[in-house]
């Protein structure tokens, strides 16, 4: 007799997994900036990405109207601008809290929806938004003495990635999911060429860059797999809150690697954005 509990902690396990796996694109993806530029980064691993899902293809091209490619559109933006703005991040400041700054991205997402679809957030809401941009707070410090800009360039991230989750969301009732990850790769390796262009980057990647770029994009295919088959088993009010175990395995990445340690405050703020995160999916539970 199979117990219900097995496809749930199958779902744990399978969101510890692919957050040790994103892990390691963030490690790579930092090793390879040393020597090209992000815009040619996000450009090949575009490029592959799209080449792994074009075969999934086969019986899913279908005409769409405009409506539905109005929203591959701003889906397409939202997840370039969320990995462009990552990657910009992971060469200024620490892995684990840039890492942080992106995993943020559910705080974003009743403003998001605020925007695309005027629905306002509901009271019950501000408490855990609150609590989680106090832990932001603490992250960046935004003091007078203490104030880089590349902490906020972090944060631009989880705003394209909760842009990206909202109309993941709206595509997932309208068309498949390879659909999705197709149009959404091939339109970040299109946006990656004119910011190549316009900030003089060269397409040549040297050879011995091309392993570190192999890792990201296999880790990056992997990993965004390995979400979906865990969402697939478990509801999203528990995979969120363990999908926040990548902030430790981007820590520990950075100690041992570069011998970042975050100060009390970062930690103080990791400890307040989870706990927001922790309030918001009991709250959306409680509602299922």
């Amino acid at each position: 007799m199979l117990n219900s509990q097995d496809p749930i902690k199958k779902g744990i396990l399978l969101t510890v997994l692919s957050a040790f796996v994103m892990s390691i694109t963030a490690l790579a993806a930092k090793q390879a900036q040393m020597t090209i530029a992000v815009s040619t980064l996000v450009f090949w691993q575009s490029v592959f990405c799209t080449l792994i899902v074009f075969p999934q293809m086969r019986g899913h091209w279908k005409k769409r109207p405009f409506s539905v490619w109005k929203i591959h559109l701003i889906r397409g933006f939202g997840g370039f601008a969320g990995f462009l703005f990552y990657y910009w991040s992971l060469n200024h400041i620490p892995l684990v809290e840039a890492s942080l700054l992106r995993t943020c991205a559910p705080l974003c997402v009743p403003f998001v929806v605020l925007l695309l679809h005027r629905v306002h957030i509901p009271k019950s809401r501000w408490l855990p938004l609150v609590i989680g941009f106090i832990g932001v707070a603490f992250v960046i410090q935004p003091t007078p003495n203490h104030l880089n800009p590349w902490h906020l360039v972090g944060f631009l991230s989880a705003i394209g990635l909760a842009l990206s989750m909202v109309t993941t969301r709206i595509l997932s009732y309208q068309v498949s999911g390879q659909e999705t990850l197709f149009v959404y790769f091939l339109l970040s390796a299109l946006l990656s060429l004119p910011l190549m262009w316009f900030q003089g980057d060269s397409l040549v990647v040297p050879l011995e860059i091309w392993p570190w770029i192999g890792i990201v994009v296999l880790a990056l295919y992997v990993g965004m797999y390995l979400y979906n088959q865990a969402y697939r088993l478990a509801p999203a009010s528990l995979i969120s809150p363990v999908s926040y175990v990548g902030v430790v395995f981007s820590g520990f990445w950075g100690w041992v690697i570069w011998g970042h340690i975050p100060n009390a405050y970062a930690i103080l703020g990791m400890l307040f954005i989870f706990l927001s995160v922790l309030i918001s999916s009991k709250m959306a539970e409680g509602k299922g």
